[in-house]
């Protein structure tokens, strides 16, 4: 039982080291002692081991430790692994059961955005588009989710025509289009008021990877009769916290986020 402990107590400290070197990029054996909380001569050791298991290398020069690819292999691995849908379907039918909404996930590949999963609202009266549809980006709350988050250059490439009308609040203009866009990054979260199709509100939140990128959106959206304002803000709180639950799964960790597709 003892030497179970050992072990156990042994790969934590190997894991902490590890993150600190790929956190700081060049550490010391003393640095990582003080910054681990471990003994150097056990520091020392670990350090040896994860530098034979081809995790770490060590500079000629300097002496520091800095992390390998083989973490990035690894890495890549479990990324291709991730299965958008799969991780999403589970969320999205909590956001159903909760909201009686249809609820939708639209992916974006760099190339292209468009809807890949929906589950339909158990409601008589009730939205639904087919898997498989390019919502508009400019007058969809699923497109403006994505927009808000696209570098200057990439934005252009996905915004159409603006003259062409969907539903009576169609945006048509770029200041007013950029207006929203900074409205959904301050509050996290993008609306659809008529905009795509008459009599219909909707809200989408973005969904980030590993990458810090956006690379899906999930929304909601229903009958403007029950999509009262209230009713959207109310929404808007479980889709974004859906959203961060999904970014979460796909690998994403919240920090200073990049904008750089």
């Amino acid at each position: 039982m003892n030497n179970d402990r050992n072990q156990v107590q042994a790969v934590i400290k190997a894991l902490a080291i590890l993150e600190e070197v790929c956190k700081e990029q060049r550490c010391g054996v003393r640095e990582l002692s003080e910054k681990v909380g471990i003994n150097r001569s056990t520091v020392n050791r670990l350090v040896s081991t994860l530098e034979r298991a081809g995790y770490l290398e060590q500079e000629k020069e300097r002496g520091k430790y800095r992390a390998t690819l083989r973490l990035f292999e690894l890495g890549n691995k479990v990324v291709k692994d991730l299965n958008i849908k799969e991780q999403a379907y589970p969320i999205m039918k909590r956001l159903s059961q909760a909201t009686e909404e249809t609820v939708y996930l639209a992916v974006f590949d760099g190339s292209q955005f468009l809807y890949v999963s929906i589950i339909v609202s158990p409601q008589m009266l009730k939205c639904s588009a087919d898997i498989g549809v390019h919502p508009p980006v400019h007058s969809s709350a699923s497109g403006k989710a994505l927009l808000a988050y696209l570098p200057e250059d990439k934005k252009k490439l996905f915004i159409p025509d603006m003259e062409n009308s969907f539903g009576p609040n169609t945006i048509k203009n770029a200041v007013e289009l950029e207006a929203e866009l900074n409205l959904t990054r301050f509050n996290g979260y993008a609306t659809d008021d008529e905009e795509w199709n008459p009599g219909v509100r909707a809200v989408a939140a973005p969904v980030w990877n590993y990458d810090s990128k956006v690379v899906a959106t999930l929304s909601i959206a229903g009958p403007k009769v029950r999509m009262s304002r209230r009713r959207i803000e109310e929404i808007a709180q479980l889709l974004v916290d859906a959203a961060k639950e999904l970014s979460k799964n796909l690998g994403y960790r919240e920090r200073k986020k990049s904008y750089d597709f």
